[in-house]
């Protein structure tokens, strides 16, 4: 009835303003993975839905990126025999949820290649072969340009080959965009259009033969670039700013450390090799410190690059404009120190005195200088003999020339003869000229589609939309994220950003759209627990509060729960949603009370927090996979890496485990939990992981009965 009602309330608001091209209950902006996995469901629901994709074929993102064209996501083939297809498809990252028999569905990335991790061309011919049942249902070359409400519904305006400017309306949008706007270089480059972006550098190195290069970024991209430019460069330097580390502290976000795949694979670390190994190549990890910047200056034909904060600017505008990303600003930058009088002081002047135009644009500070200054200032005389060093030989009076970089950019000759003094004049890191200049600072949700009267609010540096625990976005009712946009309420913890994450979350959108428009209940499955004498003698002391003309079941009470014990033990060991969305979605079990008995409802599956909102006011028991939240940094290859062998020191687990919780009706924090001892094989089959699992189940039902 409330679809019906949308449907013709919006239909009447149109009229109002021109027919519409078309209008669909459920359209879908991106035809990209998400995009498909949730017209899969769609289609094979019999539901209305639209999708609209800007290129010619699906999952086109795949087409260019990775620019090296290796994926990192895994394509593990085999599992152990007697595994069962779900367990495995834990494995395989690159292959969506296919609701159809096994005869018809596409076959699956794991069948294509077998690499563990694949060309890209092998996901854009499986996302384009999936993609071909809804063919009806997408509309390839066709751009959204514009999103806006008319009245309770969604007007989009799309530009195609053969319009301009079609017009569609929308009960509900879903945005699959993923973040396909590069985040630029102007915020941290002063010369800007000096750098190259990583969404334009060719698919081989072969072009940088013998060449310098400075990437700038730490993140898989940069790495990626790094690893693949190694091979023809004289060298390859990648500065970034250092990252919060789960134990404290800042540093290299290593995702073997981390547990998030979206942190640095190990795959992609040869330059950490060649750096610490000595060969030329560096990684200056925390090289860009917050409000820092580099600005980037031509150099006899190629580029030189410095360090900058706020500090070194020499006038009003850029004081103004640093922190914004203000281009061609000046900043007083350091040439070279010398000692008084020495040659390369002798050459240094005679350089810019050829350039008298721009002698009020360089600055001379000259400073005595010996070993105990303050980084030093704790050294005594004892210390220095028994290192055997004489701390005279420090003793001399050094003369520092900095330039302005609007000078050097005024004149390419005086940039170059500069440039070349730098290299003799220090041991700056930078202080070599590079050929090329890289930004790999990954990607920002694009909204420049949304008309200004639709609140959309973006998170985690501006990188993600807010969205609520249901993936609708916040403020904008009717309107949902999927994909890679969906990672905002999992963003570093889970793998909500990637395929093999979101095919599970594009699933829990479409089940709970299914329920709020057409009434279909989440799939669970339900029994009752007869609530006899007998089993309140077993249970508790409250025997005498039953009634004894309420007949007696001819088994135990632990008997009648093994149903639950066995629903429980084979998603644990087989489930692929909530191993990969570990801590994210789990199973809940919601017990609801009758007078002769419980009655149970398996729901499989669900986003936790928006569930936990939801049956706040009824008893639950949830499942999750979850790690230690001190299982990381240098522990996960260290002595204490294994927390636990044994049942009951499962609490201790480190590793990859089980945790159920029970939360009593109108319970925030649970009351009870139990773990399931960390296993490599992720496995819990034994009489040691079966018995006390029993036992908790037996006290959790106690705790309701009695």
């Amino acid at each position: 009835m409330w679809l019906t009602l949308q449907l013709l309330l919006g239909a009447v608001l149109w009229r109002c303003g021109g027919a519409a091209e078309s209008q669909t209950q459920y359209c879908i902006i991106g035809g990209g993975p998400a995009g498909i996995q949730l017209g899969h469901f769609f289609l094979h629901a019999g539901r209305d839905y639209v999708i609209f994709e800007k290129q010619a074929t699906a999952g086109s993102f795949f087409e260019q990126y990775p620019r090296h064209r290796k994926l990192i996501s895994l394509n593990k083939r085999k599992v152990r025999e007697g595994r069962s297809e779900d367990f495995a498809f834990r494995h395989d990252w690159n292959t969506l949820i296919d609701v159809r028999e096994a005869g018809r569905r596409t076959p699956p990335v794991t069948e294509r290649s077998k690499e563990l991790f694949p060309h890209a061309s092998v996901l854009v011919e499986y996302l384009s072969e999936f993609a071909e049942e809804q063919n009806e249902h997408i509309r390839y070359n066709s751009s959204v340009q514009k999103i806006q409400r008319q009245g309770s519904i969604f007007e989009l305006t799309v530009a195609s080959p053969d319009s301009p400017s079609h017009r569609f309306l929308c009960v509900e949008v879903i945005i699959a965009t993923g973040l396909a706007k590069p985040r630029l270089a102007n915020l941290r480059v002063d010369g800007a259009e000096h750098v190259l972006g990583y969404e334009d550098l060719p698919s081989s190195g072969e072009s940088f033969e013998g060449q310098a290069v400075l990437i700038l970024g730490q993140g898989n991209a940069a790495l990626e670039t790094a690893q693949e430019l190694q091979q023809y460069t004289s060298e390859v330097h990648l500065v970034s700013r250092a990252r919060p580390l789960p134990e404290g502290g800042s540093g290299v976000r290593l995702a073997y450390q981390t547990h998030y795949v979206g942190d640095i694979r190990a795959g992609r670390t040869t330059i950490l090799d060649t750096y610490l190994l000595k060969s030329l190549d560096t990684f200056d990890f925390d090289g860009i410190e917050a409000f820092m910047r580099f600005t980037v200056v031509p150099c006899g034909g190629r580029l030189c690059v410095w360090y900058i904060s706020k500090e070194e600017c020499n006038s009003v505008r850029c004081r103004q404009q640093h922190d914004i990303g203000g281009q061609n600003l000046s900043y007083m930058v350091e040439v070279a120190t010398v000692h008084v009088n020495s040659t390369l002081h002798m050459r240094l002047r005679s350089i810019v005195e050829k350039y008298p135009e721009f002698a009020s644009r360089l600055r001379w500070e000259t400073e005595d200088v010996d070993m105990f200054d303050e980084e030093n200032e704790q050294l005594t005389m004892d210390q220095l003999d028994r290192l055997g060093i004489d701390p005279s030989v420090f003793n001399m009076k050094t003369t520092k020339l900095e330039v302005s970089t609007s000078a050097l950019r005024a004149n390419p000759q005086l940039a170059e003869e500069l440039s070349e003094m730098r290299q003799l004049g220090g041991h700056d890191n930078l202080r070599y000229p590079m050929d090329h200049v890289i930004r790999c600072f990954g990607w920002v949700f694009d909204t420049q589609i949304f008309d200004s009267s639709l609140p959309i609010d973006l998170v985690h540096n501006r990188k993600y939309p807010q969205i609520t625990p249901a993936w609708e976005l916040k403020g904008v009712p009717g309107m949902y994220a999927a994909g890679t946009l969906t990672h905002s309420l999992d963003f570093r913890k889970s793998a909500g950003g990637f395929i093999h994450g979101f095919r599970y979350t594009s699933r829990a959108l479409f089940r709970l759209l299914e329920e709020r428009n057409f009434n279909v209940s989440w799939p669970q499955t339900s029994w009752q627990l007869p609530v006899t004498c007998s089993a309140l003698n077993e249970l508790s002391d409250a025997a005498s509060d039953c009634d004894p003309e309420i007949p007696e079941a001819s088994d135990s009470f632990d008997v009648a729960l093994e149903p639950l014990l066995e629903m429980l033990l084979e998603r644990i060991n087989g489930a692929s949603g909530p191993y990969q969305m570990f801590e994210f979605l789990g199973d809940m079990v919601l017990f609801e009370s009758r007078s002769t008995h419980l009655q149970l409802r398996y729901l499989e599956e669900v986003p936790l927090k928006h569930f936990h909102a939801r049956y706040k006011n009824v008893s639950r028991l949830t499942w999750v996979f979850r790690y230690s939240d001190s299982f990381h940094g240098r522990k996960v290859l260290g002595e204490g890496r294994v927390g636990a062998t044994r049942a009951q020191d499962a609490h201790r687990s480190n590793f990859l485990h089980p945790m159920l919780a029970f939360y009593p009706a109108g319970a925030v924090n649970a009351t009870m939990r139990h773990w399931l001892v960390e296993d490599v094989f992720t496995q819990w089959r034994g009489l040691d992981d079966r018995v006390p699992l029993a036992k908790f189940l037996h006290r959790v039902t106690a705790s309701m009965i009695s």
